[in-house]
């Protein structure tokens, strides 16, 4: 038994998610993002930073000191106290990538596991429209990598719903209510507060007019009609901005626009990004920029960066029929415990043995067992047997 929302992973599976994993973190170098690891464990008051339920709802413990300690429920939250600690003095844009897995409570009812692996990129120092675009590229550039042929990757603002909300006009606990509305998808509670705060009908049907936008370049057009302040109106230009470079860089029949778009993570202040591939009913990857994140632990510099959910990835593969090359399994070899030296020459030959003794039994082939003369048989699933030395060997089950 195993806590709810955990899972073991066996072979062959995890060579699967391996070689996912190793390809994102080969694409992450090539845009110049060295990994970083952060700690399993942060005081619980890192977490707590960014004021936002989902991350705060984690696993807590104490320390010999009587420290409250939470299990990491996020890798931004980590990196940006990292940055803080440890790069304060190091010259800015900083590049940092990771993969690595979190904990938080499982809620299976909005999409959350309980552990989860993401390889993500956080690009801190730079707030631009220049600095959102690297990152939506590197995500296109990173799933095209992986063999995803049919990916989507969705652009919203959160600067743009912040405003378009403050342009209401509710008082300030009403304001909260309604965002946490607006983010559960809650739209008849939505209504109801518009409604008790005496909201203008038309300003409302504006309000679900722009929620609703979604599709193409058009979407832009369509927003900038319906802004209704400066900061609207500069939301969507950069958006328009971000979408001529991610163009420029290739990648722009990957994009759509999502005026509704909105994060669980309550950190973000402008771009938003989700990642979709046919078959999986989840976001492959989710971020955005988060101004004010690093601020929290008294270095206030911007930060952008998105997280791709490796299982659900490598799930879009599978249903994509892309096969990514791992390393081959180990061939049993019958007597190799008793023979060390003779297992070794077939692993210098390069070939992955498991040594098994001399009575082993019910295993199945392909399977190696010593022969006369330093030589050796091959028994095949196929029933064939092959005969040589290890090179021969080797070679045979390379040609497979």
């Amino acid at each position: 038994m195993i806590p709810e929302g955990m899972r073991d992973v066996l072979p062959p599976e995890t060579g699967r998610l391996r070689a996912v994993e190793d390809r994102l973190r080969d694409r992450f170098a090539v845009y110049g993002y060295g990994e970083v690891r952060t700690p399993w464990l942060e005081f619980a008051e890192t977490l707590e930073s960014a004021d936002d339920d989902t991350l705060s709802a984690g696993y807590r413990l104490h320390d010999e000191q009587g420290h409250e300690l939470m299990v990491r429920t996020d890798m931004t939250v980590p990196v940006a106290r990292m940055a803080a600690d440890r790069c304060d003095d190091e010259p800015l844009p900083l590049r940092f990538s990771y993969v690595a897995p979190s904990i938080r409570p499982w809620a299976p009812q909005r999409g959350q596991d309980g552990e989860f692996q993401q390889a993500g990129v956080e690009l801190l120092g730079l707030d631009s429209a220049e600095a959102d675009a690297e990152c939506v590229t590197l995500l296109c550039d990173a799933l095209a990598g992986l063999g995803l042929r049919e990916y989507t990757v969705t652009l919203g603002s959160a600067s743009f719903q912040r405003a378009l909300i403050d342009s209401l006009g509710l008082p300030g606990e009403d304001r909260e209510k309604f965002k946490q509305a607006l983010g559960d998808r809650d739209y008849p509670m939505v209504e109801s507060i518009a409604g008790n705060s005496d909201v203008e009908w038309d300003v409302l049907k504006a309000l679900w007019r722009i929620l609703e936008l979604s599709g193409g370049d058009e979407v832009l057009g369509q927003a900038r009609k319906l802004a209704r302040n400066d900061v609207m109106e500069t939301a969507v230009a950069r958006l328009g901005r971000v979408r001529d470079l991610v163009e420029d860089a290739g990648f722009g029949e990957r994009l759509a626009f999502d005026f509704g778009l909105m994060q669980d993570l309550g950190y973000y202040t402008g771009l938003l990004l989700e990642a979709y591939a046919p078959g999986v009913g989840l976001p492959l990857a989710s971020g955005g920029r988060y101004d004010g994140l690093v601020a929290h632990f008294d270095w206030d510099i911007p930060g952008v960066g998105f997280a791709i959910a490796v299982d659900r990835t490598a799930d879009a593969l599978d249903e994509a029929g892309v096969v990514h090359v791992v390393a081959p399994a180990a061939v049993p070899f019958i007597g190799g415990l008793e023979a060390p030296a003779r297992a070794a020459e077939l692993r210098r030959a390069g070939l992955s043995v498991v040594a098994l003794p001399e009575a082993a039994t019910g295993v199945r082939p392909p399977l190696l067992l010593p022969a006369r003369g330093g030589s050796y048989t091959l028994h095949l699933a196929d029933g064939r047997e092959l005969s040589g030395g290890a090179r021969e060997i080797a070679e045979a089950l390379g040609e497979r």
